[in-house]
């Protein structure tokens, strides 16, 4: 047995192995990733901030260059004027919501009761006049009995434990915010160092130019899917939340504050986000008035139809470019891998993935002497065909 022979069977046992010890502890080392990541929180959260950023900072260094007195300090200056931009609309933000969210939700905890105690009576008049319905309240009534005492005994002193482990922690969560915004600004500061360190360790992994080319072409074509979807999606958002915020107001309607937030920040969501966040808000709305709940339902319906065919697409645009099929897909998967956030970069996400085999499915093709084309793959579609035809029309140019 040569020696090439060896190492190859060598490693393949040794991959082997490892697979298997891989497989026997998956837990631990899932739990060990988790962690990983975890402790490294700040840096992702900076990353994500100087990515969103980037094109804010590059706007405002483009404009101050321009200027002969301040050119040289162009970058700290740009950097330094979008951190405090972000920090006054966060503060601006908070100081204006954060009051009210605060007044709504009080509000929404002290009247629930009695809101749900009137909606029961209603229904209670409601089973006096038909006794058939009688029987089936009662049975559905003695079940969510049964349940709410069995979730008590079982979920209450976890939930509370939570709750007070989510207070304790955000100690912690405002100091990994202060680091991820140092993070972001030292991005922002010296970027292209960063970017071009990366480079300089991936060519010197790789050594197949034609490879590298074409991560660097999918790489192009990802920051055009993330960036556009991302920053356009949060605009969109906020847009749509105002509009229904001041839908809410001018038909007087309760909890507008509140409930504007959850269809703004659910809408981030692609096509299933407004409906996810119409559903609480309709059902707050329907404890005060089943009418104002039903004009609600239908304005969320017509701002997903505005939104969906002329908001959206003027911000966003075909910057993914996929079906819904695909979109669904994509939110299912990740949003059940990665929850929320899931939600929102799978899209861009899959759409990268769909373009990579789509480039590899069109090499492929074009090697086998087969059309790119899609519509050409109809019923009538035999390979044999299109490859002789393709010949005769090779040998034709070529007598010519």
């Amino acid at each position: 047995m040569n020696k090439s022979k060896f190492m190859t069977n060598f490693l393949s046992l040794a991959a082997a192995i490892l697979l298997l010890f891989a497989l026997l502890h998956l837990g631990d080392i899932k739990d060990g990733v988790m962690m990983f990541f975890s402790a490294l929180q700040p840096l992702w959260v900076g990353m994500a901030f100087a990515y969103l950023l980037c094109p804010v900072a590059s706007f405002f260094e483009r404009k101050l260059r321009k200027i002969d007195r301040i050119a040289r300090a162009a970058r700290p200056l740009s950097v330094l004027i979008t951190s405090v931009s972000v920090l006054a609309f966060l503060t601006l933000l908070c100081a204006v919501l954060l009051p009210q969210l605060i007044t709504s939700v009080s509000e929404l905890a002290g009247n629930l009761p009695q809101l749900v105690e009137a909606q029961l009576k209603r229904l209670q008049t409601f089973i006096a006049n038909n006794n058939q319905f009688a029987s089936r309240y009662t049975q559905l009534i003695e079940s969510a009995e049964n349940m709410l005492v069995t979730w008590i005994k079982t979920n209450l002193l976890s939930t509370v434990y939570n709750i007070a482990t989510s207070v304790m922690s955000i100690g912690s969560a405002i100091i990994n915010i202060m680091l991820a915004f140092i993070i972001m600004i030292y991005l922002l500061l010296d970027r292209e160092r960063y970017i071009n360190q990366c480079k300089k360790m991936f060519h010197t992994i790789s050594r197949n130019e034609r490879f590298n080319n074409a991560v660097y072409d999918t790489l192009h074509q990802a920051n055009k899917m993330f960036g556009g979807f991302i920053s356009g999606k949060l605009i969109d958002s906020l847009i749509v939340g105002i509009i229904c915020f001041v839908f809410m107001l001018l038909f007087r309607m309760p909890y507008a504050l509140i409930i504007s937030v959850i269809v703004g920040v659910t809408n981030v969501i692609p096509m299933f986000g407004p409906f996810i966040g119409a559903v609480p808000s309709a059902f707050l709305l329907l404890l005060v008035s089943p009418k104002q709940c039903i004009i609600f339902l239908i304005f969320i319906i017509l701002l997903q139809q505005v939104d969906g065919n002329i908001i959206g697409p003027r911000i966003i645009g075909d910057s993914i470019g996929l079906s819904a099929l695909y979109i669904t897909i994509a939110i299912l998967i990740f949003g059940s891998l990665f929850g929320f956030i899931g939600m929102i970069i799978g899209v861009p996400l899959f759409a990268t993935i769909y373009y990579v085999v789509k480039r590899v499915a069109e090499y492929s093709l074009r090697k086998r002497g087969l059309p790119t084309e899609t519509s050409a793959y109809g019923p009538d579609f035999r390979a044999d065909a299109v490859r002789q035809e393709a010949k005769e029309k090779t040998e034709e140019k070529e007598d010519d």
